[in-house]
């Protein structure tokens, strides 16, 4: 099954040398172009947002889209609540490079019903919002030493999840979701990428919209925390980050956008976190013993304690919209524990997962967050059933977001990471302008 998966994805993944970026500045040029031509109408709330036109000159300009030989292909609902539909417009050529379902580097031109006073409902978000990831090159030879230093003065036993390697092992994840990121949200203002002081080798050296971050920059005690290995803690102070915005979305690097979002996905009308909870319970895992089940567990605590009210429900491994406020809320209430929680090097028995679940938790009770639902899929590197998962996956355009995990390496379980790599270069085939050439 491995092999057949390998076959069909290489022949699928062949790299383009433009990236989604550039084809979507093209499609939108062109296509202002042929609506200045015909002298249609047009608007867009900010530059990084859908186009938008009057749903009475939609079929002119639909007609003009295909006369210049433009791709046109409708979209799903993703798009402000005043339009009844939108479409991907690009440049049909493209369609040999095997990229003519990403949807994300088209144009998007959105169709108002009446004359379009204001490209903005009043139930839309079109706030600034930022994303946030947290990352580690583990074959780094100073970083891998560290580790080891640090574990052998732990005493911790290598086959505890919390500290497995499994955690740490790259397969050029963060690659692909930054290029899933471009291609199906454009309109995320700044990437802040949370690093202990490394780069990519692939990254470049200076990007305007990108940020790396050091763990030194943002922990209050770096000298008596660091170097870290436990995200728990590194998650704890994501708040310090400089010039965070208000609203920021938080992204392991394991988690990929599969088509295009609006940002009415991630947050409500006033700018309210929008979580998506999971259908499990923690308390009725197999293993509560699991880092990520004690931290909910204590999580669920602190709600008690702050709220008078209990927790039960996991969240889905997603990406995570996240509100300053209430991170800021919680180093007001808890700086102790927070300090805690930083100086925990391994993940510990008394963390909180506060991005990803606590945040969650207070933004409802604080009026600033609710649940939503989106189209997500899951797999477990590990499994037996992985390489059926990644053939379903591939086959799936319709997913919003998927992760690609691996809880625990286990001895004499097979080397998928050339599956990984493979499934990921056909998904996201164009690369990002993040990336050097």
């Amino acid at each position: 099954m491995d092999k057949a998966l390998d076959r069909i994805f290489k022949s699928a993944g062949s790299r383009p040398a433009v990236t989604a970026m550039s084809l979507r500045r093209s499609a939108e040029e062109l296509s202002i172009t042929v609506a200045r031509q015909r002298g249609i109408e047009f608007t867009r709330a900010s530059s990084n947002l859908p186009l938008c036109v009057d749903a009475a000159h939609w079929p002119e300009l639909l007609q003009a889209f295909r006369d210049a030989g433009l791709s046109i292909r409708s979209m799903h609902k993703q798009y402000s609540y005043a339009a009844t539909s939108a479409w991907s417009v690009s440049i049909r050529n493209n369609d040999s490079e095997g990229i003519a379902d990403l949807r994300g580097a088209g144009a998007i031109w959105q169709v108002f019903p009446g004359r379009i006073e204001l490209p903005r409902d009043a139930q839309d978000f079109d706030g600034k919002i930022d994303a946030v990831y947290t990352w580690v090159d583990s074959d780094d030879p100073q970083w891998a030493e560290s580790y080891r230093s640090a574990l052998a003065k732990s005493g911790r036993n290598t086959g505890d999840s919390a500290v497995n390697s499994a955690r740490f092992e790259s397969r050029d994840e963060l690659r692909y979701s930054l290029r899933s990121l471009e291609l199906n949200l454009p309109w995320v203002n700044k990437i802040y990428l949370v690093t202990a002081g490394q780069r990519p080798a692939w990254l470049k050296q200076e990007h305007p919209n990108l940020v790396l971050i050091d763990h030194r920059d943002i922990f209050t005690d770096p000298e008596g925390t660091l170097p870290t290995f436990n995200s728990h803690a590194i998650e704890s102070q994501l708040a310090n980050i400089p010039n965070l915005s208000e609203q920021f979305i938080y992204v392991n690097d394991d988690v990929f956008f599969g088509r295009y979002l609006h940002p009415n996905t991630f947050y409500g009308p006033a700018g309210q976190a929008k979580y998506c909870m999971s259908g499990s319970h923690f308390a009725q895992a197999e293993d509560p013993e699991l880092p990520v089940n004690k931290a909910a567990a204590n999580n669920r605590q602190v709600v008690v304690e702050r709220f008078g009210r209990t927790t039960s429900r996991k969240f889905q491994h997603v990406a995570h919209p996240q509100r300053l406020e209430v991170h800021r809320e919680l180093q007001r209430e808890m700086p102790s524990r927070i300090a805690e929680i930083a100086g925990n090097r391994f993940r510990s028995a008394d963390d909180l997962s506060i991005p990803s679940s606590l945040a969650h938790q207070y933004a409802a009770r604080l009026g600033l967050g609710y649940p939503t639902t989106v189209n997500y899929s899951y797999i477990d590197i590990g499994s037996q059933a992985a390489p059926l998962d990644f053939l379903r996956l591939a086959r799936n355009r319709n997913v919003d977001m998927f992760c690609i995990n691996e809880v625990l390496t286990l001895k004499g379980a097979p080397d998928r990471s050339h599956l990984v790599r493979n499934f990921l270069a056909a998904r996201f085939p164009l690369p990002s302008s993040f990336e050097n050439e």
